[in-house]
């Protein structure tokens, strides 16, 4: 929805696909895994934009990182709460891809994107996963895992990030569309948006106890970040 809508503002926009040779590294199978900060740089800074917008599917566990690399960027980090994460996880790439991702998580090998987090958090995954868990508690803890990444890297003082709930995007794609345009300093239609975002079901599954515990922990610990729109603000305004 973010892409088209750019897309839709302006011929000096572009936006580049989750596997672009430009920015993906030549070797990796799954076409995720980005190059070093410093070479995408050097590819981004060729193109001759207005605005250049890509989504780096794996690279959270750098976001600085890259942002210092990149004159003048911007970062949206996109949000969603962990039920239905987990469960679309599941739908997409099949029930055991939750334990699969935390077996490589596990592993620590530095090699591999799901291995980048505190040790705390690998021993906390660990301690509940060898007492058994279900496709839904290991998709689950792999949102919390990946979202806890924002945190480590204290995202929420750097005022080049800012947060964006899918909820806040479904309640008013339009006023979260005109939040993004006053932090990039551009224009932003809103009309795509409308059609393109689309309430989810509401997911019936629960996951365990200890499961539940950590990831509502972590969801409502969002709430005090900097946010485009505020879901709370955005009720109060409809």
């Amino acid at each position: 929805m973010l892409q088209q809508s750019l897309l839709d503002r302006s011929r000096q926009v572009i936006v580049l696909g989750e596997s672009d040779p430009k920015l993906v590294q030549p070797a990796d199978v799954d076409r995720v895994r980005w190059k070093s900060p410093a070479e995408v740089a050097a590819a981004l800074a060729k193109l001759p934009f207005e605005l250049v917008v890509a989504k780096p599917l794996v690279e959270s566990h750098h976001v600085a990182e890259l942002l210092d690399s990149l004159p003048n960027s911007r970062a949206i980090w996109m949000f969603r709460n962990y039920l239905p994460v987990a469960s679309s996880n599941l739908a997409k790439f099949g029930t055991a891809n939750g334990h699969s991702d935390l077996v490589k998580l596990l592993s620590g090998q530095p090699g591999d994107w799901r291995a980048h987090c505190r040790d705390e958090v690998r021993d906390q995954i660990q301690s509940i996963v060898s007492k058994g868990a279900s496709d839904l508690d290991a998709a689950a803890l792999f949102w919390w895992a990946r979202n806890q990444l924002y945190f480590d890297q204290k995202l929420w003082q750097d005022p080049r990030v800012r947060l964006l709930r899918y909820e806040s995007v479904v309640h008013n794609p339009a006023r979260c569309l005109a939040e993004l345009g006053d932090f990039l300093d551009i224009s932003i239609s809103a009309g795509p948006a409308e059609r393109a975002v689309r309430q989810s079901a509401k997911e019936q599954a629960q996951l365990q106890p200890a499961v539940e515990e950590l990831c509502a922990e972590l969801l409502d610990r969002f709430r005090n970040v900097p946010e485009l729109a505020p879901l709370e603000t955005m009720s109060a305004d409809a």
